[in-house]
């Protein structure tokens, strides 16, 4: 065999040898096991309505183990981590993850294995605030009388921050409430010890004015009372009554100036299912202030049921009282709606299907265009309307 025949069949079995190694090598690769982490966000399933978590964590981390071709084909959403939370009460648990991997794919492991978390109950108490004064106020000056707007702002939170709310404060330097000018002030929400609470008020500020004269010697306060404890299972607190709710102070200057409330001893609910009537001593809050008139208060603690409260988005605006309904334009056409109703359990709103229906009625509408308030029909037994925004709709001539 001469010199160039045999260069050439060397060229040849070197070609295989190298096909055969790169074969070799691309099957080895392709079913080699191999391990990947990914960051898997946390499900917390079937949390029962009007239920939230506190100390939660969203994510975690899970090791998967499988072929270069699996992982290829894997979407992460095709991992599921999940916690069930069916049927729990209020309370701290400690609860076991399950990871669920994609076909093809084996769970090496993933941490934490358990999660941590408290379930609280929402709930929500309506509270009326007090002006509170800070700083020197002059000596010939008593203040007379307090008007707040609104009167009264709504606690909205975990149940036990909600509970443990004493008083709300709208707080001013003296200066700048003596000439008799609305104020608008925030909110202040306080616990028995006086730090504030962990929730807000709603709304968080209010208008204040507030009324002084001369050598004055009576005030007259609201009477504040604070209830404690859960009543019975399925209910909470609804509204508190106080009759009446003001009492008229006599006293030296100095010492009418430091009471803004008459505070009222506490009552405990936990375990009542009936309302809860009573009467009440009053009595001054110093020995220098004495209470003009009333010698006790009538207190009525009523409970309810705890309410589903639901927002609806997108809920359609009907027009009404037209036969050539095409001729009007709305805006907007459609709202979104709050709505509220006794909590009944496995009973609760479909997000789809609002419980009521919303129109404006264009009966006697006769101008190129007009802003009519928005009416509720048709609102499902136990459904009341808390919020629709906005509350109006403009009609404008103009559609074919």
């Amino acid at each position: 065999m001469d010199k160039t025949s045999r260069n050439r069949w060397l060229a040849r079995g070197a070609s295989l040898v190298f096909a055969v190694i790169l074969w070799f090598f691309v099957t080895w690769e392709a079913t080699e096991l191999t391990s990947r982490k990914f960051l898997v966000p946390l499900d917390y399933q079937d949390i029962q309505d009007g239920y939230s978590i506190s100390r939660r964590i969203d994510n975690i981390e899970v090791r998967l183990e499988g072929k270069l071709e699996d992982f290829a084909l894997m979407n992460r959403r095709d991992v599921v981590a999940s916690v069930g939370m069916s049927d729990l009460r209020p309370g701290k648990y400690s609860l076991p993850i399950q990871v669920v991997s994609p076909s093809g794919l084996r769970v090496v492991s993933y941490s934490p294995n358990t999660v941590d978390f408290e379930l609280f109950r929402m709930i929500s108490r309506s509270m009326r605030p007090s002006l509170v004064l800070e700083g020197d106020m002059p000596e010939n000056l008593v203040l007379s009388s307090v008007d707040i707007t609104p009167p009264e702002v709504t606690l909205r939170g975990p149940e036990a921050a909600v509970i443990e709310v004493r008083r709300a404060e709208a707080r001013s330097a003296a200066a700048g409430m003596i000439g008799g000018a609305e104020i608008e002030l925030p909110v202040f929400l306080l616990k028995e010890d006086g730090n504030a609470a962990d929730i807000e008020a709603v709304p968080p500020s209010v208008r204040v004015r507030a009324y002084f004269i001369r050598t004055m010697q009576e005030t007259r306060v609201p009477v504040n009372v604070q209830v404690t404890g859960i009543p019975g299972d399925g209910l909470e607190i609804g509204k508190i009554i106080i009759s009446p709710d003001t009492v008229l102070l006599r006293g030296t200057g100095a010492a009418l100036l430091g009471v803004s409330e008459l505070t009222l001893s506490p009552i405990d609910v936990t375990g009542h299912t009936e309302n809860m009537n009573m009467d009440i001593p009053l009595e001054p809050p110093s020995d220098s202030v004495t209470i003009v008139g009333a010698e006790q208060v009538s207190l009525t603690v009523e409970f309810r049921n705890a309410v589903e409260t639901r927002t609806f988005l997108g809920v359609p605006v009907e027009l009404r009282g037209t036969s050539d309904a095409a001729k009007w334009i709305l805006s907007p056409q459609v709202v979104s709606v709050t709505v509220e109703r006794p909590s009944v359990p496995g009973a609760a709103f479909d997000p789809n299907d609002p419980p009521l229906e919303l129109y404006i009625d264009a009966t006697n509408v006769v101008t190129q265009q007009m802003t009519l308030p928005i009416l509720v029909d048709r609102a499902a037994a136990g459904v009341s309307v808390i919020r629709i925004e906005p509350q109006q709709v403009t009609i404008t001539a103009g559609g074919r």
